[in-house]
């Protein structure tokens, strides 16, 4: 990589965050550039940057502003932040909670290794990544809501055939460039695709993509 990812933590347990901090230190192609106790103090160190953190992993439950509040302000005044949260949660309300807000990826604290540097590797590739546990919670809370495609604001719309099959696609966590290359298509006609499903849909990113399909039914989650 030629451009390390650089990472914000926000956990109010400190040998947690320390020890978080040490383990992204050991992969070169990542850049430690905040660390915090809570949502207040990591929002006011984001304001003194001069370059934003690609990737915030959050914790749920911090005093003073806990995770669900972090991700709320990083939505609506750092968007291009992606918040990757890191709970001791388990439970799917939690998970479709978060990930409904706009989180972009949900990992339990006891997560491997491995798992934790994919999620970082993708969610700064594709905008997301969500686990199994994620994904099937997002389908256990999508079965008690109305089918019909409908956008964020409750307006019936309409999809194309093509923008479905992009869709999917983009669930199926297809990059830009694999997607234009199946369809034999311009990379730039899938962004023109993506852009029109966000504007269609109301969404705001990627990982609002998929949350969207998989509540319309248009991505059933792969087991």
């Amino acid at each position: 990589m030629t451009n390390k990812i650089r990472i914000a933590i926000a956990d109010d347990q400190n040998l947690f965050r320390e020890g978080l901090a040490n383990l992204l230190s050991t992969n070169p192609d990542y850049e430690l550039v905040a660390q915090a106790e809570n949502g207040k103090v990591l929002i006011e160190q984001i304001s003194k940057l001069e370059t934003l953190p690609d990737i915030a992993l959050v914790d749920m439950n911090m005093p003073e502003m806990n995770g669900v509040e972090l991700n709320a302000i990083l939505r609506k005044d750092y968007p291009s932040v992606k918040v990757i949260v890191l709970s001791v949660h388990g439970e799917e309300r939690y998970m479709s909670k978060m990930i409904e807000s706009g989180a972009c990826g949900y990992l339990k604290k006891n997560c491997e290794t491995a798992e934790l540097f994919t999620t970082i590797n993708n969610t700064h590739q594709l905008g997301f990544h969500f686990n199994m546990d994620t994904l099937n919670a997002m389908r256990n809370a999508a079965k008690y809501r109305k089918q019909g495609i409908k956008n964020l604001n409750n307006i019936p719309i309409s999809l194309t055939e093509r923008e479905i099959m992009i869709l999917q696609m983009i669930c199926d966590e297809f990059t830009n460039t694999e997607i234009s290359e199946k369809l034999f298509i311009s990379s730039r006609t899938v962004d023109g695709h993506r852009n029109n499903l966000l504007i269609k849909t109301g969404c705001k990113n990627t990982a609002g993509l998929v949350i969207f399909a998989i509540k319309h039914g248009i991505y059933e989650v792969k087991f």
